[in-house]
């Protein structure tokens, strides 16, 4: 058993898309390659009008989707699956806009169930300038933090969503340094 993917719903595909891809740095998994789509398109829509690595719910998949998952709707949607670094086979990020979403709901580190995303980086101060550059606020300052045995530097931040991110830089490379 291994961790497939987590999912992230967006009220805006391109949106979300665009920052997943080239704020936080991850990559469309794709039939062709890990950075294009079977028309070669490295960035932006393709001329169907859909990303790399783009998937759409067919005519008939939207009620079993809904089913499946255990809401009503039509469960029309955009989506694909993002990865980190040069993990093709994952873990992912299942980034999804419904055609008829729910109302956001208002979340915080706090509360119960999944609160927030955390991506290892090896190098923190390479992802705050990107954040800088497409002046994405921080929660709040990078911060050192003791972790169980672990030093470990951190910073949050969240997506057009509202969805809260971190990333993380090990003091030392392993665990328990």
């Amino acid at each position: 058993m291994r961790f497939f993917h987590f999912n992230v719903v967006c009220s805006d595909f391109d949106r979300s898309y665009d920052f997943y891809t080239k704020v936080v740095g991850l990559h469309p998994l794709t039939s062709s390659s890990a950075r294009t789509d079977a028309a070669g398109n490295s960035d932006g829509p393709s001329r169907a009008g859909m990303r790399p690595g783009e998937g759409r719910s067919g005519p008939n998949d939207g009620p079993a989707i809904a089913a499946a998952l255990g809401f009503e709707g039509t469960g029309e949607y955009r989506g694909c699956f993002l990865y980190f670094g040069s993990s093709a086979r994952g873990p992912y990020i299942d980034l999804l806009e419904w055609k008829d979403p729910a109302p956001p709901v208002e979340r915080s580190a706090r509360n119960i169930g999944l609160a927030r995303v955390a991506f290892e980086v090896d190098n923190l101060e390479e992802h705050l300038e990107r954040l800088e550059q497409h002046g994405v606020p921080l929660v709040s300052p990078p911060t050192d933090v003791l972790l169980g045995v672990t030093r470990l530097r951190v910073v949050c931040f969240r997506d057009p969503d509202g969805v809260l991110l971190e990333f993380v830089e090990f003091a030392k490379k392993a665990w328990g340094a």
